[in-house]
């Protein structure tokens, strides 16, 4: 709590809000330990006008501190904000827009708010909404102003701006491909902490694509990468422990633990490698039940590999249910297991 109540006296010595606002970190500080009466008066300073008020509470139920988290009212408050004009909550808008579940994403929305926000100078929209613009997404496809977009968020150091275009450098999507800009772009990006680019930079290192090989920074990158949570340098990671590669010693241990977590954070190819290491029992003991939620994920995701190997034991458990005197499945495999949830 000690260091939440730092950030939020930070974003007031920035300038987020005026000093006469100090109570509205201290009402916010008590709301997120469940204090009604403290986020009642939230409510009611938002309902008066107040955008700064409405931004936090769109952050109280968005982190779902002192309230039960929901989305839903996070979009509420949050576009009460940025009806009023409040750049921060725009963006938060896109975010909230783009990543939602499928049944309630709307890239055209994601859009739209990025867009206001951009239009504003934030750097981060301004790069969210250049990469929906190259990749089409929630609109048509428009290269020259995604590159500008990506650009300007770049030239102000932001790290999202400066990984996008680095990788429109090295693909060679709305500009020239360039591997040495690309390199330079992105070390800039991971340098500031853009795991993303972390990532990138690995493999380049890796493959002395753009710069001289180097291994040791390759782990180094990817390491740093994978301790932020980047699901394909966790995988890879994984993948290096497994095979010993690099010139690590083979640790299975390892190589499951970073495994694990890539699979835990939804990336398929980790799900049905996992699930295959619980089938085989490599690095692991072997677990029927392990095996066949985690392949049964991946294929959710649309895996092929994954989905065929399912199709498979499954049509082993009817064929063996088929055979019972009793008419039930001999040998039908166990529900997911519970470490999925």
């Amino acid at each position: 709590m000690r260091r939440l109540l730092a950030g939020l006296l930070l974003l007031v010595s920035l300038g987020v809000w005026a000093a006469s606002d100090a109570e509205l970190v201290e009402w916010m500080r008590k709301a997120m330990r469940g204090d009604d009466a403290a986020r009642a008066s939230l409510e009611q300073t938002a309902r008066a006008g107040d955008a700064n008020a409405a931004h936090l509470l769109g952050h109280l139920y968005l982190r779902g501190q002192g309230v039960t988290r929901s989305e839903a009212m996070a979009i509420e408050w949050f576009g009460l904000a940025a009806q009023q004009g409040h750049v921060e909550s725009m963006h938060n808008l896109g975010v909230l827009y783009e990543r939602a579940p499928q049944a309630t994403r709307d890239l055209a929305a994601a859009r739209r708010w990025y867009r206001a926000a951009a239009d504003k100078g934030f750097a981060r929209s301004q790069a969210n909404l250049g990469q929906m613009l190259i990749e089409g997404m929630g609109g048509p496809v428009d290269l020259d102003e995604g590159r500008r977009l990506i650009e300007q968020s770049a030239m102000q150091r932001e790290p999202r701006g400066e990984y996008l275009l680095g990788m429109l450098f090295l693909d060679g999507r709305g500009a020239p491909q360039d591997a040495e800009q690309a390199v330079r772009w992105l070390q800039l990006a991971a340098q500031g902490g853009e795991r993303d680019a972390q990532y990138e930079l690995s493999i380049l290192y890796g493959s002395g694509t753009g710069v001289v090989k180097d291994v040791a920074r390759a782990l180094d990158w990817l390491r740093k990468a994978a301790q932020l949570d980047q699901v394909k340098a966790q995988y890879t990671l994984a993948a290096i422990y497994a095979g010993g590669l690099y010139g690590l010693p083979r640790d299975d241990r390892q190589a499951i633990g970073w495994l694990r977590k890539s699979a835990r954070l939804g990336y398929a190819e980790a799900e049905y490698a996992l699930g295959l290491a619980y089938a085989e029992g490599r690095g692991v003991e072997k677990d029927a039940s392990q095996a066949y939620g985690w392949l049964l994920k991946a294929a959710q995701q649309g895996h092929p590999a994954a989905g065929a190997y399912v199709k498979r034991i499954q049509g082993q458990v009817l064929g063996a249910g088929a055979k019972g005197e009793d008419g039930a499945a001999k040998d039908a495999a166990p529900p997911p297991p519970a470490d999925q949830k």
